[in-house]
């Protein structure tokens, strides 16, 4: 299904020039941008209609194709690159045959700038006047975002591709990246289906946030940080057909505080930011939380509504994992349309999250959308290699369809893409949930004087002990808890528990958890009840005595350690119905509230005897339920057989959950 699916991809991209033109539809404009002196072709460059409110770039192969609506037939074409003259013309009449655009080189000019302040003044003076001249009020951003991963000779092991929604806040002042949404997508994933180990890019449609330096302000354009770099002029005074200063920055000599060099390209009569390319050092890979063996950057702006908006993003990381392949991750937006009147943030549960993966993004094929709309074209090269891996594909199928009791082939035609399937293992684990949750334990402790002696019958050990407790009405609690979701709301669920302070002990838990979106709209609020059986200890310490008897046996178990440790406890088992809330902090964490009713079943009073010396997985431990004969308990100096304590009913908690997927 997967080689039916690429087929008719590519099928499509070649038949959009020969649908029928209709007066009240978008029509493809396609070209190629050359040097005019090599006439070799130039990728990169930016194409824009009417003051760039629609644009594209050209790939590898100098090649663009850009969707003209009607109301636009009758604006300006412009190509723009850094070096290059910019080129002007009126829109040929559409649809027609592929245009040719021969761009020339600027010569320099910049022995005639008047440059009157530093370099890193100019860098300053750009910084100052950010709210002048990028918008304040929230914009929305239409684009194209492509991602892929390749192997080390090119060939790409999946490629993404889809129209985004960015909604960016006003860039007066750093903090809040705003919220993406994926429109559409598409997905050709050449991975093979049972590689035991496969790693996905999650956060990759954000590098529209990640890329965005000035309103993130960059280290590198950081008032604070201005002191790390070392900034120059550097040759070259134009960039989208405007004069620009050329900057380029580096860590001063022995600084390790500055994470990036590069290129900035500075507006010389607005200082705007025009753009940047820019490489992380060895010292910004070190303390990326995303280890890398190289990153790279380019960033373009451009002009609308007398504002500069953010025009593409180029990101490049290549890292040597630990297990797996190398990644080789490549991603690019491209804007394609500037909203600055209809900029309402999306909804909640319409917006991608930083660890959402880009490649499992599931999404219907909708082949008409890819025919209406701008596209990034791949290179001749790239569609070389994805064809070769097709038919590679194909006659895999081929192979294992002449098998006996091969199933037969998919139909031929326009189908859906195949979901790449999971292995049973990855599908099994991406059920799984687990988090960890304290609180306060209900146990209510009576100021009492311990005294214990333990002399088991037919053995030479023999102990005495002491200890006092003092009143408490609750103690620290906290728990371990995993779940396997059976539905998308009911789960199994199986938690450790500890509880602390001056009675300390382990316990465990397990049943089933069901929870509700009470808010399908919005940030997710779960409503959670859940019912569990629970077994918790809890008990006091008396201390360590020695074994002179290696065969001494407690219970029934063999302890023979040189020393032994004596502990009063009692053993609760009860059931545990639940009843809490849970806020979804993002699609990977979820804060969790819940109050529980304890219905005990079972208390038992009870001696443990663990040993304390050997190999720590080695030591055994004994209880003996009390009242027994070789036990003697006095509590306040009265003989008796329970402990001052007692185990309350409301028991209180908060915690975090994790979803693996």
């Amino acid at each position: 299904m997967m080689t039916v699916w690429l087929r008719s991809f590519w099928l499509l991209i070649a038949l959009a020039d020969t649908l029928p033109a209709r007066a009240q539809t978008a029509q493809v404009l396609r070209g190629q941008v050359v040097d005019a002196e090599t006439h070799q072709p130039i990728p990169n460059a930016q194409v824009g209609v009417a003051d760039n409110r629609l644009g594209t770039s050209t790939n590898d192969d100098g090649r663009f194709a850009l969707s003209i609506p009607p109301a636009y037939a009758q604006e300006q074409l412009t190509v723009a690159l850094l070096g290059y003259r910019k080129f002007s013309q009126a829109l040929p009449p559409l649809p027609g045959p592929e245009l040719r655009i021969e761009l020339r080189i600027s010569p320099a000019a910049l022995g005639e700038v008047r440059v009157t302040a530093s370099v890193e003044g100019i860098v300053r003076e750009a910084v100052a006047r950010i709210p002048r001249n990028y918008p304040l009020r929230p914009t929305q951003l239409t684009g194209f975002y492509r991602e892929s991963d390749n192997e080390p000779d090119g060939r790409p092991r999946y490629l993404v591709e889809g129209l985004l929604t960015v909604f960016k806040p006003g860039y007066r002042q750093r903090g809040d990246d705003g919220e993406i949404r994926i429109q559409q997508s598409r997905k050709v994933d050449l991975r093979p289906a049972g590689q035991l180990v496969r790693i996905d890019w999650a956060g990759g449609p954000f590098i529209t946030q990640l890329g965005d330096f000035v309103h993130r302000r960059a280290q590198f354009i950081d008032l604070k940080h201005l002191r790390d770099y070392d900034y120059r002029l550097a040759p070259g005074s134009s960039y989208a057909g405007r004069p620009v200063y050329v900057v380029a920055f580096a860590p001063r000599p022995g600084n390790r505080r500055a994470d990036f060099a590069g290129q900035l390209y500075i507006d010389q009569d607005t200082y705007a930011f025009l753009g940047a390319e820019w490489h992380y050092t060895a010292a910004g890979l070190g303390r990326s939380p995303n280890r890398a063996d190289s990153r790279s950057l380019r960033v373009a702006y451009q002009p609308y509504a007398g504002r500069w908006h953010l025009k593409t993003v180029w990101w490049q990381t290549k890292a040597r994992l630990p297990i797996g392949p190398p990644l080789n991750y490549f991603g690019e937006f491209l804007t394609t349309a500037i909203d600055t009147a209809q900029a309402a943030r999306p909804e909640y549960v319409e917006r991608a999250q930083y660890h959402d993966v880009f490649l499992r993004n599931v999404v219907a094929y909708d082949s008409a959308f890819w025919r209406g709309q701008t596209t990034l074209l791949p290179s001749e090269s790239l569609r070389k290699a994805l064809l070769d891996q097709q038919r590679q594909q194909r006659a895999d199928s081929l192979f294992r369809a002449a098998r006996p009791g091969a199933a037969a082939g998919p139909a031929a035609g326009l189908q859906a893409p195949a979901k790449t399937p999971d292995s049973p293992l990855g599908r099994f684990f991406s059920r799984f949930r687990y988090g960890a949750s304290v609180g306060a334990w209900p146990l209510a402790v009576e100021r009492a004087e311990l005294g214990l002696a333990f002399a088991p019958a037919g053995y030479r050990f023999s102990a005495q002990a002491t200890a006092a407790v003092t009143d408490q009405a609750l103690t620290g609690w906290s728990r371990i808890e995993y779940q396997f979701e059976l539905t998308r709301e009911l789960a199994l669920a199986l938690a450790t528990q500890r509880v602390y302070r001056q009675l300390s002990g382990d316990g465990w838990a397990g049943g089933l958890s069901y929870q509700r979106n009470l808010r399908p709209r919005h940030r997710p609020l779960y409503g959670r009840v859940g019912l569990a059986y629970t077994r918790q200890t809890v008990g006091r310490q008396l201390g360590t005595f020695p074994n002179p008897d290696a065969g001494l046996r407690v219970a029934g178990t063999h302890l023979g350690a040189d020393r032994l440790s004596l502990r009063l406890q009692t053993q609760t088992e009860a059931l545990q119905p639940t009843l809490g809330l849970g806020l979804e902090l993002s699609h990977k964490f979820e804060l969790v509230a819940d109050a529980s009713y304890l219905l005990p079943l079972r208390t038992r009073t009870q001696l443990e005897v663990a040993e304390e010396s050997g190999f720590f997985l080695t030591r055994g431990s004994a209880t003996v339920n009390l009242p027994a004969a070789d036990v003697s308990l006095r509590v306040n100096d009265q003989p008796g057989s329970t402990l001052p304590w007692r185990q309350q009913h409301w028991l209180l908690s908060l915690g975090l959950l994790y979803r693996l997927r």
